[in-house]
């Protein structure tokens, strides 16, 4: 037994743990490593997240080439069966390229016949499709009923971007900025042909009837790689005034060019505090890094743009034909 002793104690020896103070300077090692790597994962994550919705508006940029391929002419952006603001919607740009986006089942199961609005149709609209839907945007596929218009309290898949209709303009009312490209406020004597952009509301019966037709190439004269086309937005507070792909009625599915910089962020209640909440609800906004925005443009390419941008050279892109100067951006 006493032979034994030294081996008990040698065993012992090998069997000690750590001791209450080494535990604790290895958790704190692994805390420092895990505060040191936690911001790089979080910025490859963003990144990724960022290519993907990049990516999601190239698709979407060849599918309206394609479109445009077939129809001689890129889709309406809206259109309604009257005049502004409760007339039941019909198709937009978002539902024409669906066959173009591989989603031609989809598309057969909508009947362009009968109103958005129509249950059968809600059903077909409310479908969530990847490709609308930016990774970043916290809003992206939720069934919502939309803020405002004649949604009969159905919900509608959110999605995370719409089309530019072109520059707000002021037609002598006391907000400077208050009529936009997305209705019949574009009947309004002040809404000069220069202030179109790629995809803006399209009369079906009313008063707007035909005045105004599809973009085609040709009427791009500022040059496609200067003009936007589909942008983000989407808002951290009012959830139901995000982007709705389906959803026609007005701003939903489109929005314009206000040249104040409190349209540029994602953050729907922020806006409306600082002025009329009309540009608000035709606004762009973005959970990327800084607030950075991903445009589509009309050659099918994507820029990213600051919030902070030059508002004299953002009103500029955001025009078919104002053949405005603008350099680089």
């Amino acid at each position: 037994m006493i032979a034994d002793l030294p081996t008990r104690r040698q065993a012992a020896r090998r069997l000690r743990g750590f001791t209450l103070i080494e535990l604790l300077v290895v958790i704190a090692i692994i805390a420092i490593l895990v505060a040191l790597l936690l911001p790089a994962v979080q910025q490859a994550r963003e990144a990724a997240r960022r290519t993907q919705c990049r990516n999601n508006l190239k698709q979407i940029g060849i599918a309206l080439h394609n479109y445009h391929d077939v129809n001689n002419c890129f889709p309406p952006g809206n259109v309604t069966m009257g005049d502004c603001c409760s007339t039941p919607s019909l198709i937009n740009w978002s539902i024409s390229i669906l066959p173009y986006l591989e989603q031609t089942n989809l598309q057969q199961q909508y009947n362009f016949n009968l109103p958005n609005e129509t249950p059968a149709n809600v059903a077909v609209l409310k479908s969530k499709l990847p490709v609308y839907n930016c990774p970043s945007d916290i809003n992206a596929g939720a069934l919502l009923v939309p803020d405002s218009g004649p949604h009969n309290n159905q919900t509608w898949a959110a999605s995370s971007y719409r089309g530019m209709g072109g520059v707000a303009w002021s037609a002598g009312d006391a907000y400077a900025y208050r009529r936009q490209w997305d209705s019949s406020d574009i009947l309004h004597p002040n809404a000069l042909d220069r202030l179109r952009g790629m995809l803006y509301w399209c009369g079906r019966g009313g008063s707007g009837a035909g005045r105004f037709e599809p973009v085609k190439f040709r009427d791009i004269t500022d040059g496609t790689s200067n003009t936007l086309t589909v942008g983000e937005y989407t808002t951290k507070s009012r959830p139901r005034r995000t982007s709705f792909w389906g959803y026609t009625y007005t701003s939903f599915v489109l929005s314009c060019a206000t040249p104040e910089s409190r349209t540029l962020i994602a953050d729907y209640d922020l806006c409306s505090a600082q002025g009329d909440s009309n540009a608000c609800k035709r606004a762009w906004g973005s959970f990327h890094a800084g607030g950075t925005l991903t445009f589509l443009l009309a050659d099918g390419s994507c820029r990213s743009i600051s919030p902070n941008i030059d508002m004299r050279v953002y009103t500029g892109i955001s025009t078919i034909g104002g053949s405005e100067v603008i350099g680089e951006f």
